[in-house]
């Protein structure tokens, strides 16, 4: 495992940690993350996660669920688990964020259902849904103003056009309207979402992107020059204007060449 510090976005609060298989990658990966947990719980009574869906998560989260279902009952009670966005079908559909999830930690971690918080995406107004999960975290993790309440670790990844959550090209952290959560239409061939907003993201308190892929490689690399508008990269900027810490956890294959 190698770790460096990024300049180019972001400056000193974006660093890279890589790992040399994608084996490695998706037991150190679970390794970083089950760090943070611990460091959390030693301080704090409880420690909040923000989940990503798609497939490459899975592994990692297959590796965390290995080592915390061996928690105490009370222990894993302190440990709440949000989601970082999700697509409008319901929890059995195979796009769904949730059953992933379900599948790679939460069923086999043995989780705990009353300290998950999904999102419903079979909720026929994708915007009333963003509405009651908005307030549901505000209820958990305090109010909204005069800034967003803070999600300890949020795991996110990189889609191939630089998207992150259900945040596309061609929006930007002025469309959040000082929302926390947001309806994302259908557009195309992809479904309606729901998604947690840039300021939300760039409030957390540290991103940890799991990118993983050969298919990664370029769309990173672009990511990580700091020239464009992707919103990978204004999550980027908004946290590093915070002093937020954000690390990105790459395999081999993903690694940028510079």
């Amino acid at each position: 495992m190698t770790i460096s510090p990024i300049t180019r976005m972001g400056g000193s609060h974006v660093s890279l940690t890589l790992f040399s298989s994608r084996e490695d990658w998706a037991e150190g990966a679970a390794r970083e993350i089950l760090s943070r947990i611990e460091a959390h719980l030693s301080t704090h009574r409880t420690v909040s996660i923000g989940l990503s869906g798609g497939t490459t998560p899975t592994p990692v989260l297959q590796n965390l669920a290995h080592e915390i279902m061996g928690w105490s009952d009370e222990k894993k009670r302190r440990i709440l688990w949000f989601f970082v966005d999700e697509r409008c079908v319901g929890p059995e559909d195979p796009q769904s964020n949730y059953r992933m999830v379900r599948e790679a930690l939460l069923t086999p971690g043995k989780i705990p259902g009353e300290t998950v918080f999904r999102m419903r995406g079979e909720h026929p107004s994708a915007e009333e849904e963003a509405l009651r999960y908005e307030r549901l975290i505000t209820e958990l993790l305090g109010p909204s103003i005069p800034h967003p309440p803070t999600m300890d670790i949020l795991l996110m990844g990189i889609g191939p056009d630089g998207h992150t959550a259900s945040l596309f090209p061609g929006t930007s952290p002025e469309d959040d309207h000082h929302r926390l959560v947001i309806s994302v239409p259908r557009q195309g061939d992809r479904v309606a979402r729901i998604s947690l907003t840039y300021r939300m993201l760039a409030w957390g308190g540290e991103r940890l992107f799991l990118v993983a892929g050969a298919d990664k490689k370029n769309i990173l690399q672009k990511v990580l020059s700091g020239e464009g508008d992707l919103p990978s990269q204004w999550v980027l900027r908004e946290a590093g204007s915070l002093g937020r810490p954000t690390r990105f956890l790459l395999d081999g294959a993903s690694a940028p060449t510079s």
